[in-house]
C-alpha cells in the first residue's frame, strides 16, 4: 500500500497539498493509520469528487469543500500581521455570496445541467486555489467595476433606509 501512496506524491504536489501535512488536527490519526496527512486529504477529496460526478450527496459535498478550506484560510488571513492574503479572501467570500445567491434562486433550473455541481465545485476551486487567486482576478474584472460605479447611489439608499430606524 505505501508504494500506491508513494506513487501520489507527485500528484499530492501538483495539486498543492503537501501543506496539509502540516495540519495538526491530522497528524495523529495519520500516524495510527502509517499515511501522510496529504495521502488523506487527497483520498477524501478523490472521493468527494466520485461522489459529486455520480451525484451522490452533490449539493451537500460542494457546498462542503467550497466552505471549509476557504474558511480556514481566512482565518489564517485574520490571524497573519500580512494583509496581502486578506483582498483575496475578502474576494472570495463576496464571490461566494453573489454564487449562492444565484444558485438559492434560479438553482432549481440550474440542477439540470449534467454535473453542474462539479462545474459549480471547478468555479470555487479556481476562486479559491492559492496558485490562482481566481477570486482577487474575478473581483478586479467584474465586482469593483461594477462598485465604484453604482456605489454611491446604493450608499444613498441605504442611508435613507437606515435613516427611518
Amino acid at each position: 500500500m505505501n508504494i500506491l501512496l508513494e506513487k501520489l506524491n507527485p500528484l499530492i504536489t501538483k495539486c498543492g497539498l503537501d501543506n496539509t501535512d502540516n495540519l495538526e488536527l491530522l497528524r495523529v490519526p495519520c500516524k495510527k493509520l502509517g499515511v501522510r496527512p496529504a495521502h488523506l486529504v487527497f483520498s477524501l477529496l478523490v472521493t468527494s469528487l466520485i461522489s459529486i460526478v455520480l451525484g451522490i450527496a452533490a449539493r451537500f459535498l460542494s457546498t462542503f469543500v467550497s466552505m471549509i478550506y476557504p474558511a480556514y484560510r481566512s482565518i489564517k488571513a485574520i490571524e497573519t500581521s500580512n494583509k496581502d492574503d486578506d483582498k483575496q479572501w475578502l474576494s472570495y467570500w463576496i464571490l461566494f455570496s453573489i454564487i449562492t445567491l444565484a444558485d438559492s434562486t434560479i438553482g432549481c433550473l440550474l440542477e439540470f445541467i449534467p454535473f453542474y455541481h462539479v462545474l459549480k465545485l471547478s468555479i470555487f476551486v479556481v476562486l479559491f486555489h492559492p496558485n490562482i487567486n481566481g477570486a482577487e482576478k474575478v473581483y478586479l474584472t467584474f465586482v469593483q467595476p461594477l462598485y465604484l460605479k453604482y456605489h454611491q447611489k446604493i450608499d444613498e439608499k441605504l442611508n435613507k433606509v437606515t435613516d427611518r430606524f
